[in-house]
């Protein structure tokens, strides 16, 4: 899977996945979990938690099933830690904020947190697909989505650049910002030759122009010291 792959391509430059103990948080299908099971190695371990198992892939993983943004797991269990688009899902910031913290507590002291998040500002929300949708508050954002025939109401909470750095700072997380490398990764994994794979292969010509609309943001993170 080439979402994999990109995640994996940019943990393994901070951290070996050889033998590493890896928990997907919010597994979805489990391809994920699923690849990192491959790459982890016979002495690496790949746990996946999600609030319903929706899995399509099943093998060469552990998995179980949360209720909330608990995890089931010792403190510092794992190596490297994947939430790739569920922050917008548990919740509200409260919700957001104990999301990172109990990753932040399950997480060894030098290992590693992949974080995917969709921009509030982006032009398209990337869910429902529809124009400017994360922009609204919550009960026009619901009147939205109903007005539009896409459901019943907006139950995804995306964070801005700013509130995502607040929210990783309050879990004592660091944030280093991958999303031009992501974008670069999913040029050479992903597109046909052409303009877009060259746009996409260098992000730097006009990606941080378009910043603040990005549809994404990429964070790596590590445990900061308690304050």
């Amino acid at each position: 899977m080439l979402k994999a792959q990109k995640i994996e391509a940019l943990l393994s430059t901070l951290c070996p996945v050889d033998g590493a103990r890896v928990l997907e948080v919010g597994t979805g299908a489990g391809y994920i979990a699923a690849h990192f099971a491959q790459r982890v190695g016979p002495r690496g371990q790949v746990q996946a938690v999600d609030v319903t198992d929706t899995r399509k892939v099943h093998q060469g993983y552990q998995f179980q099933r949360v209720d909330d943004t608990t995890l089931p797991f010792d403190h510092a269990t794992f190596d490297i830690c994947i939430s790739n688009h569920v922050l917008e899902h548990v919740g509200d910031g409260r919700d957001q904020l104990q999301h990172l913290r109990e990753i932040r507590r399950v997480l060894r002291p030098n290992g590693w947190l992949y974080l995917a998040v969709p921009n509030r500002w982006t032009l398209m929300e990337p869910h429902f697909r529809l124009p400017l949708l994360s922009w609204f508050p919550p009960k026009l954002g619901d009147l939205y989505v109903r007005a539009a025939g896409k459901g019943e109401r907006y139950d995804c909470d995306p964070p801005s650049s700013n509130t995502l750095r607040a929210l990783l700072k309050q879990a004592n997380l660091s944030a280093k910002d991958v999303t031009l490398d992501g974008i670069r990764l999913v040029g050479e994994l992903e597109s046909k030759p052409g303009l877009r794979r060259q746009a996409l292969c260098h992000p730097g010509l006009w990606a941080w122009a378009m910043y603040g609309i990005l549809p994404s943001y990429l964070i790596l993170s590590q445990p900061s010291p308690k304050s």
